[in-house]
């Protein structure tokens, strides 16, 4: 029996294929490109990788600030970091702005923070915090930032539970 070998394919087939990939890979370089145009590149937009909120007053840096508790019956405890990057001392206030809807007889306290030059501070450990504010966790809360050496400035600074990374933050013991 004889086995008959099949015809070899015409010169013309492998230009084809090769025409047709480039074909294809042309418009999905075209398609894909296009997805650029509605999606803009997330790495070259500015936004703060942590829970807590910025601010600059002149020579103080305050990052990462949050207020801790959130069950609305005590007081606020202050976290973040606060950074003096000036030669010179400086006096930093925090309070808790009156909201819209607050009572307006409800008194609000706050607390202050004395900086050497070129120091850094992290506000958790030192129990600052601020009373009177009644805000639950995932509200966000005006606090005023006034700095010796810079002016003020008003931040929403949001409001976390006590829970998590949060846990150990605790209000200063009161003198009684």
């Amino acid at each position: 029996m004889k086995r008959r070998l099949s015809a070899a394919a015409p010169a013309h087939r492998p230009f084809v294929r090769r025409a047709l990939a480039v074909g294809v890979g042309l418009a999905v370089a075209g398609v894909t490109a296009g997805c650029q145009v509605n999606n803009p590149l997330t790495t070259n937009l500015q936004y703060s990788p942590a829970d807590g909120v910025p601010a600059d007053i002149g020579e103080l840096a305050i990052r990462d600030l949050v207020l801790v508790g959130g069950d609305g019956s005590g007081p606020l405890v202050l976290s973040g970091n606060a950074v003096n990057r000036g030669a010179e001392s400086m006096t930093v206030q925090l309070a808790a702005q009156p909201s819209s809807t607050a009572e307006p007889t409800t008194p609000l306290g706050g607390s202050e923070l004395q900086l050497g030059p070129r120091e850094q501070v992290d506000l958790a450990t030192k129990g600052l915090q601020l009373t009177g504010v009644t805000s639950k966790a995932g509200t966000l809360v005006p606090v005023s930032i006034t700095s010796s050496s810079g002016g003020t400035t008003i931040v929403a600074v949001p409001v976390v539970p006590a829970v998590d990374a949060y846990a150990t933050v605790t209000p200063a013991p009161t003198s009684s």
